[in-house]
């Protein structure tokens, strides 16, 4: 009898691995992924700099104005009810500090007077009695006169920084527009400031006014800038005393 041998089948070879076309179909699902997750974090990393944007202008607004508006009622402050003097809205001031000139009838965004700060019944310079506050167009700044600074140079100190506009209007004891420094009864006081960076997703359209109707900034329309307007009317509460 002969040795049967087994019948040895052909064996079947497996091959591990992935179809081009799954590469593909991979390929695409992870860059619409990717593209998801790029959008969702572009979205919200436009949004936190927006937010943080705008409360750095909002900040930086109410600041400038809460100096503003709580020295400018305080002008021709006179503690002693001295009867000379200058206790009251100014065009100039004395050398050395007369490095201005105010006129009241074309200058909105300047304005300067004195108050008796350390009682002594005068005004007297260096002693920060003799108050200015101006905006800085170029700069884009609201500035501050400080008569302590021996350096001329030196004295606008910045207050607010991106602003584009400091719009004052004088009204006197009646509520009548006037152009007359010592019969100054209200001021009312128009700020515009602007986010420091431009957002390219945004136009602006707003025209922004005063109370009176003055369009406060022309140029404003059509940029990339948000912007915040805040208007106030102070009473001045002292009895303006000019040299007698």
């Amino acid at each position: 009898m002969g040795v049967k041998w087994p019948v040895i089948g052909h064996k079947r070879h497996i091959h591990n691995g992935f179809t081009l076309t799954e590469v593909l179909v991979a390929m695409v699902i992870a860059a619409v992924l990717t593209t998801a997750v790029y959008q969702t974090f572009h979205s919200q990393q436009r949004s936190y700099t927006l937010q943080s944007e705008a409360a750095t202008m909002e900040q930086n607004l109410r600041s400038g104005l809460y100096l503003l508006t709580r020295e400018l009622r305080s002008a021709g402050y006179n503690p002693t009810q001295a009867t000379t003097g200058d206790f009251r809205f100014v065009t100039s001031f004395p050398a050395t500090n007369n490095l201005f000139v105010v006129n009241y009838a074309t200058d909105h965004s300047l304005v300067a007077f004195t108050l008796d700060a350390d009682g002594s019944g005068a005004i007297e310079p260096n002693k920060n009695e003799q108050i200015a506050y101006r905006f800085n167009n170029a700069q884009k700044t609201l500035e501050r006169f400080n008569d302590t600074q021996a350096n001329p140079a030196q004295k606008w100190e910045t207050v607010a920084s991106d602003i584009d506009v400091v719009y004052f209007t004088y009204f006197d004891q009646d509520n009548n527009l006037t152009t007359d420094s010592t019969s100054i009864a209200y001021v009312e006081i128009s700020l515009l400031a602007r986010t420091r960076k431009q957002d390219s997703k945004y136009t602006n359209t707003t025209v922004y006014t005063n109370k009176a109707g003055v369009n406060l900034c022309p140029a404003c329309v059509g940029d990339h800038y948000r912007r915040r307007l805040l208007t106030t009317t102070i009473q001045i509460r002292n009895k303006l005393i000019s040299p007698s």
